[in-house]
């Protein structure tokens, strides 16, 4: 028998980490896939050559993939025919489940005839060809072939520094959608994520387990000042309540800063600019700004504009405090820093949050 390529293989075989062209169609009746193994000296590849081994392998596998998939539609068209209880689907299901098995193994066999060692150098191939471009999960899962595919993607990132992102780091992007950043690995991100290993086995004084709090703070202090992810910082604290606990330190006088304050961090992302303390925050204050922000859903009142377009939020009195404006909800609106900076005549420095920063009410003048 004989099977035609549309594609050109020379692409898809370089180990450049470019994947090339997809894997090709071959012409072949699922009926006839046992015969494969003995047809594969009659297999003619574009320019007439004789296929390698694993050219051959790949078609195979492609083949035997072909009858799993034809298999899968009977299955489903004798569910059809069939009054289907609960008993008879699960005999159904089972039926499926295996056929689905054989499909991710004869993924797994084409990739490793195209001379793909591993899941994770495909879906690193495959990202490769996609960069900043969100890629659906079962995307990765098809092209991986294994269950377990996560795990690998989590693997590109946290031990070798690939931008990879996803819905669990950037509020942005959907929640089982990926995106590969930059075509080279990032140093500072694997780096990043050395330090948070290190930070999650904090331990105090005596040996026991440091609280989540400390090792957040642990962990952006020696970052400081670049950003971590919710992922990183999740990892880090190894509680659901991290975001309650990175409050509580902002509390304590730490700066800690999001994309609301700093519109180039990605949202979910927070920095530790600085290591110095402010003077504690009583806990009104921190509960009030962002109970000002959910008011005005976090979009400046004069222009409208909002972090995700680049603006930076502050809260204003709209009465200052020197004329005998109160925190009171009523007298606090949000504005960018613009907006913020057009309501003053400065004195010099740019305009700051004035919950943040009660002592700025000094060098301020009213236009």
């Amino acid at each position: 028998m004989t099977f035609y390529f549309p594609l050109a293989w020379g692409s898809a075989l370089e180990r450049d980490h470019q994947l090339g062209s997809a894997l090709p169609n071959c012409i072949l009746d699922p009926r006839e896939s046992a015969l494969l193994s003995y047809a594969a000296p009659a297999i003619k590849m574009p320019g007439g050559h004789m296929p390698s081994k694993g050219e051959a392998r790949s078609v195979q596998a492609i083949s035997n993939m072909r009858v799993a998939a034809s298999e899968y539609l009977k299955v489903l068209e004798r569910a059809e025919d069939a009054t289907v209880g609960r008993e008879a689907w699960l005999e159904f299901a089972a039926e499926l489940g295996g056929l689905s098995a054989r499909l991710r193994d004869g993924l797994n066999e084409a990739n490793k005839g195209l001379d793909i060692a591993s899941a994770r150098e495909a879906i690193l191939l495959y990202l490769r060809r996609h960069v900043g471009e969100p890629v659906p999960a079962d995307h990765l899962a098809g092209v991986s072939g294994i269950v377990e595919w996560a795990r690998r993607v989590r693997e590109l990132r946290v031990e070798f520094g690939w931008p990879v992102e996803s819905g669990v780091t950037r509020d942005d992007l959907p929640y089982d959608h990926y995106r590969l950043t930059a075509d080279e690995p990032d140093e500072d991100l694997a780096d990043r994520w050395r330090v948070a290993k290190e930070a999650r086995t904090l331990k105090k004084p005596g040996g026991k387990d440091a609280a989540g709090r400390a090792r957040l703070l642990h962990y952006l202090q020696a970052i400081s000042p670049r950003p971590a992810d919710k992922e990183q910082l999740a990892y880090v604290a190894k509680i659901q309540e991290w975001p309650r606990r990175l409050r509580e330190l902002e509390e304590e006088g730490w700066q800690i800063i999001s994309n609301v304050d700093d519109p180039t961090l990605p949202p979910g992302s927070y920095r530790l600019p600085t290591l110095e303390k402010r003077p504690p925050r009583v806990r009104e204050a921190i509960k009030l700004r962002y109970k000002i922000l959910d008011r005005d859903k976090r979009t400046c009142q004069d222009c409208g504009r909002t972090p995700a377009q680049g603006a930076s939020l502050q809260i204003h009195h709209v009465l200052p405090v020197h004329k005998g404006g109160k925190n009171d909800e009523e007298n606090l609106i949000t504005l960018c820093i613009q907006c913020h900076g057009g309501r003053h005549a400065l004195m010099g420095g740019a305009p700051k949050d004035e919950l943040l920063n009660p002592e700025y009410q000094a060098d301020l003048r009213d236009v």
